[in-house]
């Protein structure tokens, strides 16, 4: 207990956990940008196995490794299918896959150096268990602050397709398919009604997926795409199709006044607008 009041009171440390508070709940709100999503990377990357090491000296190495796999894992693709099903259940988490976050894990090599130097600043027992809740409270908060779903309306974004109506249908069903074997792959909890042609959650009735019918899609239809938080029309003929975007969700911080209509679109496109184009 005594290392730890000692070396809980690092500068590095108390730094870090600063600047991963202010910018969870201050920064993002009212910058939002790349800086702002790369210094909690950085300060999160440094405090988190630092404090945790400090919890349990004897695991300090593999604490450390841990931290590295985890970052790495949850910057990729692999993570989605945990964030998909985590956000249905109503578990706010949320992270952009970007690898050249990777380079925050910089931070995890200064932590582990750093442990190894001595600190003369020595604090208080109930100061200590402070700093450990605080710091525990700003790692939870970095990936899960709340966030509820926002819906922006009057889109009207058209994206021309040169491949049939037919086709274009096939390829959004293709994709779903491929969003319900990731989300089933993790939990097994998906069931399909094949009256309905719809995919849904054992013991619940909203609809995860709908495998369109071409024959029965009108073009002024409105199809709620969930597994892309939005709202199409598909239009077309034997030669060409045109698929639009008539409304657009976007998880944000309930705290949030921000306009998230532009990103909320470009995540739409990057989920589902460029898979189309590139599926065969």
């Amino acid at each position: 207990m005594k290392k730890l009041n000692s070396k809980i009171a690092n500068p590095v440390f108390l730094t870090s956990l600063l600047l991963l508070i202010l910018n969870d709940w201050v920064f993002k709100d009212y910058f939002h940008n790349a800086v702002t999503g790369k210094l909690s990377d950085f300060a999160g990357l440094f405090a988190f196995p630092f404090l945790f090491s400090l919890l349990f000296p004897r695991f300090t190495r593999h604490i450390h490794i841990f931290t590295v796999l985890l970052f790495i894992w949850w910057k990729s693709e692999f993570s989605q299918a945990f964030i998909d099903s985590a956000n249905y259940w109503g578990i706010p988490l949320y992270r952009t896959v970007d690898y050249t976050d990777l380079i925050a894990l910089v931070s995890v090599l200064l932590s582990y150096h750093l442990l190894k130097k001595e600190v003369q600043i020595s604090l208080k027992p109930i100061l200590t268990k402070a700093l450990v809740f605080v710091s525990c409270l700003a790692f939870m908060a970095t990936t899960a602050l709340p966030r509820h779903p926002k819906k922006y309306v009057g889109i009207d974004k058209e994206y021309h397709f040169d491949f049939s109506r037919r086709e274009l249908i096939s390829r959004l069903n293709m994709v779903q398919l491929k969003e319900i074997r990731r989300l089933n792959k993790y939990n097994g909890l998906i069931d399909f009604n094949e009256e309905s042609n719809v995919f849904h959650y054992k013991g619940e009735t909203d609809t995860l997926a709908l495998i369109l019918d071409p024959r029965k899609l009108g073009t002024q239809d409105t199809i709620s795409f969930k597994t892309s938080f939005a709202e199409i029309q598909i239009m077309g003929n034997e030669e060409e199709s045109v698929l639009r975007l008539v409304n657009v969700y976007k998880f944000v911080r309930s705290t949030s006044d921000k306009d998230f209509r532009e990103k909320a679109i470009k995540q739409f496109e990057k989920r589902l607008v460029r898979k189309i184009g590139r599926y065969r």
